[in-house]
Formats: structure tokens, C-alpha cells, sequence
């Protein structure tokens, strides 16, 4: 049986603007300089085929798996498949949103920790917008975002696909039970950019529609 990687990293893609595009490929250089054999990438592209991530999984090789969908199923179904993908190849999964940012550090330091194997999820620093969240080892954060998960974790478990906003919170507590899993702060620094940007998805929904879940 073939050994697994320590690190999987799920990225779901869709460019709704050209800043999302701009953000991802900023993304994508980083992921590039860090990236190692003990380290699996998988990028679902959803609604387009870009040629440009062609080119990246040309570069990365066997480190990536890119699948790229014309039709656009949502980021629930973009999410799962990448697990699909990644749940047998690895011994965790980091989950990151492609419009934004991390350390240039950040695998290095994700995998030394998730490599102890030791604990069922391992979050990093977190920053919106420039102010960095406070971290609380007694809570779960509402999204997946700067997140790695063991994938024996995540067993069966997937992202509601009947959601477009909020699928993340749900998946967070239908995964992550405190009581009994342990979750670790690995210092190194995720950015998430675009939360208060009226055109990201978040904003466009009507919060309503996730207050349940968050």
C-alpha cells in the first residue's frame, strides 16, 4: 500500500470577478514556492477550464490534481470532490478559499505540525481584512478556511450540496466534535481577504439565509 503524504490542500475555484481570478493566481505562486512531495494539491475548478491552471498542473506534476468542470455545481460539490480526491492520498486536509492569502511560510509550517499527527484538526493564525481573529482552542471556527482536518476525521462525511453559503460552518460541526477531538494552533498566518468585499459571495447572500450555522 502506498504510503500517504501528510498534507492534502483543497482549493475550490470560480471566478465570479476578475479579482478572484487576480487573488488565486497571487495564491497559486505561493503554493508553488512551497510546495513538496509530502504535499498534494487539488484545485476543482468550477463554471470555467483555465488555461492558466492547465499550466500550473503541468509545472506541479504529480503534486497536483486539477479538475475543471465548464458547468458551475457550487462550492459544496467543488469542495467534496477535492476530498474525494485527497481522503486515501493523505493524512490531512487543508482547506483554503482561493481569493486569498497565507504566510510565505505557511504549508512549511501546516505540515511540520499536521506531520505529528497527533491531533484531529490544526488551525492556523487568522487574519480578516487586516485584523487578525482571536484564537480559541474551546471553539471551532464557523468556516474551513485555514483549517487542516485528519482525514480519518473526516471519514464519510462531505459538504451539504444543497448550500451555497454557510456549507462550511455545517461541515465544521458535523465533523468536529471538541469533546473529543483535539485541534492545535500552528503559527503561521492565513489571510482571508475578501470577507467585506461587497462582491464576494458572502456578501451577496442575504445573512438570514446561514444565521442558523454561524
Amino acid at each position: 500500500m502506498k504510503k500517504k503524504v501528510v498534507l492534502g490542500i483543497s482549493i475550490p475555484y470560480f471566478k465570479n470577478t476578475q479579482i478572484c481570478e487576480d487573488r488565486f493566481k497571487a495564491l497559486m505562486e505561493k503554493i508553488e514556492k512551497q510546495i513538496t512531495n509530502d504535499i498534494l494539491l487539488c484545485v476543482y475548478e468550477d463554471g470555467q477550464v483555465s488555461d492558466w491552471l492547465v499550466e500550473y498542473q503541468k509545472r506541479l506534476d504529480n503534486k497536483m490534481f486539477l479538475i475543471q468542470n465548464p458547468v458551475n455545481y457550487g462550492v459544496s460539490i467543488a469542495r467534496n470532490k477535492t476530498i474525494d480526491e485527497l481522503i486515501d492520498k493523505c493524512l490531512y486536509i487543508l482547506f483554503l478559499d482561493s481569493d486569498d492569502d497565507i504566510a510565505d511560510d505557511y504549508l512549511k509550517v501546516m505540515h511540520e505540525y499536521c506531520a505529528d499527527n497527533s491531533h484531529e484538526v490544526v488551525e492556523s493564525l487568522f487574519s480578516v481584512n487586516g485584523q487578525d481573529a482571536q484564537y480559541n482552542p474551546k471553539l471551532l471556527r464557523c468556516g474551513v478556511a485555514g483549517s487542516a482536518i485528519k482525514t480519518e476525521t473526516i471519514g464519510n462525511k462531505r459538504f451539504d450540496k444543497n448550500l451555497q453559503i454557510g456549507e462550511d460552518t455545517k461541515f465544521m460541526k458535523d465533523v468536529v466534535d471538541l469533546s473529543k477531538h483535539r485541534k492545535r494552533l500552528a503559527k503561521t498566518k492565513y489571510t482571508y481577504l475578501l470577507g467585506t468585499n461587497e462582491l464576494s459571495l458572502t456578501m451577496r447572500f442575504d445573512k438570514k439565509q446561514i444565521s442558523k450555522y454561524r
